[in-house]
């Protein structure tokens, strides 16, 4: 049997003072950047974007920015939450330590997991839900095993859950409704894959409809978070083996807690004065008026801010699991620290990431190939993906330039790699030496962080505001680099792209550095 040699690591930090001069001007621009959105949102933008502007609910006669919908409804569904997702924890708490067995615990933790997903949601949503669960797993049944069926069952019903199942009216509840449908046909996709792979005969199928039970009816993990059934499976497994309280994971969840009500403290503070969801949701007229470095900090800090979002809004449940002593996915990587989009993809939505990783690309990827097949089938894979994350978001003009952009940072990232890892680069590396090679890899990796970054752009934007962007600062900006039309007074797009390239520089050493102590830290 063949050892594998170990992937070469990556180049080792510059000295000292480069490192502090590339720290020193990413903080100073990201920061910065919050001041430029804050002179917009509050200048030359403010007549254009008041209307977006509701009543503030901590201060009388403030206004905030509430124009993205997805913040506006969470924000007011929260305490709903809260009060579900403590109750469950509770329950279930009591039943663990209380009830007489583990057969009367676990129906009890089924009993008030159901129950309290009628509360979060309704009775007609629950019910819609789980008979469609139904239909699917007995569809799989029918046609033998065939992933097919719940895959193209189940991708249907993401895509089309609006117009043909019921909600119920107020915009709160249809908010929770919404997450919990969208969600829910993901963990019954997951369960049916699961079932698929199952061999006849070699299974008890009343412990797996029973774990199956457990599996619909935790509620933290109803919306928001993915979770496969296997990993859930394993999870409750050790929940129910444990029987003593661990105060140390008590504390961290405390700690995570803590930190979740000042993201949340925090985004509601900035959105009185930084109104960049106001800017992203106007016309792309808006947008276009404005000069490479104001779009620049706006898109970096409505980044941000869209980062924070989701913080918050993926650590409320998974806060709760960790109370109870499960191990939900991580909070997503902020987008400040990410240059490699790979890593934005496995870290920003874990769960997300770990479900197309293990029921798209490697079921995709299982059988080997000649080289020039296996390159095929990988192009083939990557589409796959991205048609599951096209389906999930949507298939507007917008969404599919940011998947395009995104694929193409992830395969120029694996050439990247694949050509790092040549036996002859890594010679050159001992002759250049590691400070000449991390100086010539930040420069490279500009390749990656280009389309990653733009493509957020377009994500972020409505219809028109990534082509503005991508317009104004890189086509105009390429185009007067190589007519030399670059000045300063006045600012022309040739000097605020270059500028840009530099920054993205200094950022990616930031990132390098990051990763590269990251890893030492994991080896010591």
């Amino acid at each position: 049997m063949t050892v594998s040699s170990p992937s070469p690591s990556i180049p080792g930090p510059l000295p000292k003072a480069e490192r502090a001069l590339a720290w020193s001007v990413w903080i100073f621009h990201s920061l910065f950047a919050f001041v430029i959105a804050y002179w917009v949102s509050n200048g030359k933008a403010k007549g254009w974007i008041k209307h977006w502007m509701q009543d503030s609910c901590y201060v009388s006669g403030a206004k905030m920015d509430l124009s993205d919908a997805e913040w506006a409804y969470y924000r007011q569904t929260v305490w709903h939450l809260l009060l579900d997702y403590s109750a469950h924890s509770l329950g279930i708490f009591i039943s663990k330590r209380f009830l007489p067995c583990s057969t009367i615990s676990n129906y009890a933790f089924i009993a008030i997991g159901f129950l309290l997903q009628i509360h979060m949601s309704s009775f007609q949503c629950i019910f819609v839900l789980y008979s469609f669960s139904v239909l699917v797993i007995v569809a799989t049944w029918l046609t033998g095993g065939s992933k097919w069926t719940p895959w193209l069952l189940c991708i249907v019903f993401i895509v089309r859950a609006t117009q043909i199942v019921p909600f119920s009216s107020g915009t709160h509840i249809f908010y929770r409704e919404f997450n919990i449908y969208l969600y829910g046909s993901i963990k019954i996709l997951n369960l049916a894959l699961f079932l698929c792979d199952l061999k006849p005969g070699k299974s008890d199928f009343s412990k797996i409809m029973a774990d199956s039970l457990i599996y619909f009816s935790y509620l933290p993990y109803s919306m928001t978070l993915i979770v496969r059934f296997e990993d859930f499976i394993q999870q409750f497994e050790t929940w129910q083996k444990t029987t003593e309280i661990c105060w140390n994971s008590v504390k961290c969840a405390l700690w995570f807690g803590f930190r979740l009500v000042f993201w949340f403290g925090f985004i509601e503070l900035i959105l009185h004065f930084i109104h960049v969801q106001a800017l992203f949701n106007s016309p792309d007229s808006l947008v276009n008026s404005l000069n490479s470095y104001e779009v620049s900090a706006i898109a970096y800090v409505a980044g941000q801010l869209f980062h924070v979002k989701y913080v918050v809004i993926f650590g409320v449940p998974a806060f709760f699991a960790a109370l109870d002593g499960f191990r939900p996915p991580p909070p997503p990587i902020c987008i400040s620290r990410v240059s490699l989009y790979s890593r934005m993809w496995r870290f920003f939505d874990n769960g997300l990431y770990q479900f197309l990783k293990y029921q798209v690309y490697i079921p995709a990827m299982r059988k080997p190939l000649p080289l020039f097949w296996s390159i095929l089938r990988s192009l083939g894979a990557l589409c796959a993906v991205f048609g599951v994350v096209l389906a999930w978001h949507g298939t507007r003009r917008h969404f599919i330039f940011w998947v395009t952009l995104s694929a193409t940072e992830l395969i120029v990232e694996r050439i990247g790699w694949q050509i790092w890892k040549i036996p002859k680069v890594q010679r050159i590396r001992k002759r250049l030496g590691e400070h000449c090679c991390r100086r010539i890899m930040a420069t490279l990796m500009l390749l990656t962080v280009t389309p990653g970054i733009f493509g957020v752009f377009f994500f972020l934007g409505q219809e028109g505001v990534g082509e503005t962007i991508s317009q104004n600062v890189v086509v105009q900006g390429v185009l007067d680099v190589f007519s030399i039309n670059i000045s300063i007074f006045p600012l022309t797009a040739g000097f605020a792209f270059l500028h840009i390239l530099t920054l993205g520089y200094f950022f990616n050493n930031v990132c390098l550095d990051l990763e590269f102590y990251q890893k030492h830290k994991k080896m010591v």
